[in-house]
C-alpha cells in the first residue's frame, strides 16, 4: 500500500494480490502534471487498463479528487465507487451550476468528466439513467475476489464502512442546502463551490488474506451514534477483526479523532499513515503528540514547514515582496509512504519505506 501527499492532496494505491490494484482518491504530481497513481503504477510496469479493479472517490473535496477522471478513463476495467450520500441527480445539478461560471471548480470538472466516462462505457442494452457510480453505504461489500497463486488462494474483500444510515437519511437536505448556496452564489456573481461535508466520506475496510486495513478518508468524529466514527464503532454489521494499518482521517486533525476507533477497530500499536494539509497547517504539533501517544508507528508523507518556496522571475519576486506580508509554499515534493506486508503470514513484521521527504513522526 502506498500513500502519496504533496502537502495539498492525497492518494492511496493498494496491491490486493495477483497483480490487481485499487486506487482511492487522487492528487496531481507537479513534475508530470498528471495523477501520481498513474505515474507510480506505470513505473512498476502495471497495465492500468486491465489490472486496476476499483477506483474510489471518498468525497468531493478538491484535495482528494484532482485527476480522478483521468485515472478512471485509463483504468478501463475498473468500477467506480462514490458515496451513496451523493445522489446522482443532485450532483449533476450541482455540476451544471458549477459549470455555469468560470473558472470551473475541480469538483464539478472531475465529476462531469467521470459521468461522461461511465456513460461511454455503458452496454448497449443499459438505459442511460441506470448508469452511474457504485454507491457506497455502511457495511456494503464493494469488492470480493479470490486471488490464486502457486502457493495458495487469497480471499480479498473490501467494505465501505460509511456513510452511515443516519448520514444517508440527512444527505438529501445537505444537497438541497448546497443547491441553495450555489443559486445564491450565481445571483451574486460568485462561482458556486461544490464541496460536500466530510461526514459524507467513504471509509474503507480492506481484508486481504490475513491482513486488515482501515482507510479513514476525512470522516470526522461527532457526538451521537448515528454519524461519524461512532456510527462505525457501534455497528453490529461491520466486518470483524482489527486493522493493523490505519490511514488516519482528515490529516490527523482533532475533529476526526475518535478514541473508540483506536480501541475497537485497530490492533495495539498499528501502523498509522497520514498526509499533511499545508493550507490549514495540519497536522498541528498537538495532533502529532496525540497520535504518537496512541502508537509509536506514525508516518507522514511530508513536512509542509520545510517546503521551499518556488523561485519566480525577479520582477515577479519583487512585486510579491512589496504586496505580501508573508509567503509560504502549500505544496512540496510528492511524499511517499509505502507499506509492504505479507497477506499470508500476518506474523511477519511489515516493512515501511519512506520517499521524497516522508518521515516517521515518533522516532
Amino acid at each position: 500500500m502506498s500513500l502519496f501527499g504533496p502537502g495539498i492532496g492525497e492518494c492511496i494505491v493498494v496491491h490486493v494480490g495477483g497483480g490487481d490494484w485499487i486506487i482511492v482518491d487522487s492528487c496531481i504530481d507537479r513534475s508530470s502534471r498528471g495523477p501520481i497513481a498513474l505515474k507510480y503504477l506505470r513505473s512498476l510496469g502495471v497495465n492500468v487498463e486491465s489490472q486496476v479493479k476499483l477506483v474510489v472517490a471518498t468525497h468531493w473535496h478538491d484535495d482528494h479528487i484532482q485527476g480522478l477522471a483521468e485515472i478512471l478513463d485509463a483504468a478501463k476495467s475498473a468500477r467506480f465507487v462514490n458515496s451513496a450520500a451523493y445522489a446522482l441527480k443532485d450532483l449533476m445539478r450541482l455540476v451544471v451550476l458549477g459549470n455555469a461560471m468560470p473558472p470551473t471548480s475541480s469538483a464539478t470538472r472531475e465529476y462531469d468528466a467521470i459521468v461522461k466516462v461511465l456513460k461511454e462505457r455503458r452496454d448497449a442494452s443499459e438505459r442511460r439513467e441506470a448508469v452511474g457510480p457504485i454507491p457506497a453505504l455502511a457495511n456494503k461489500k464493494i469488492l470480493a475476489q479470490t486471488v490464486r497463486t502457486a502457493a495458495c488462494s487469497l480471499e480479498v474483500e473490501i467494505y465501505a464502512l460509511s456513510p452511515s444510515d443516519g448520514v444517508f437519511n440527512i444527505a438529501h437536505h445537505i444537497a438541497q442546502h448546497e443547491l441553495s448556496d450555489a443559486f445564491s452564489a450565481i445571483q451574486h456573481g460568485r462561482r458556486p463551490v461544490v464541496q460536500g461535508p466530510n461526514q459524507l466520506s467513504v471509509v474503507l475496510w480492506l481484508k486481504v488474506g490475513a491482513l486488515d486495513v482501515l482507510l479513514g478518508a476525512d470522516l470526522e468524529h461527532v457526538a451521537g451514534a448515528t454519524e461519524g466514527w461512532r456510527a462505525i464503532v457501534h455497528s453490529r454489521e461491520r466486518p470483524s477483526g482489527k486493522a493493523s494499518c490505519f490511514k488516519v482521517p482528515h490529516h490527523g486533525s482533532r475533529n476526526a479523532d475518535c478514541p473508540e476507533s483506536w480501541t475497537e477497530l485497530l490492533s495495539a500499536k498499528p501502523i498509522a499513515m497520514l498526509t499533511p494539509h499545508a493550507p490549514s497547517g495540519l497536522p498541528k504539533d498537538a495532533d502529532i503528540a496525540r497520535l504518537c501517544a496512541r502508537t509509536p508507528f506514525v508516518y507522514l508523507t511530508g513536512d509542509p514547514a520545510r517546503y521551499g518556496r518556488p523561485r519566480r522571475d525577479n520582477a515577479v519576486e519583487k512585486t510579491l515582496r512589496e504586496v505580501t506580508l508573508s509567503r509560504r509554499a502549500v505544496s512540496g515534493r510528492m511524499g511517499h509512504v509505502r507499506l509492504r506486508a505479507d497477506a499470508i503470514d500476518s506474523g511477519q513484521e511489515p516493512l515501511v519505506e519512506l520517499g521524497n521527504g516522508a518521515q516517521q513522526l515518533c522516532a
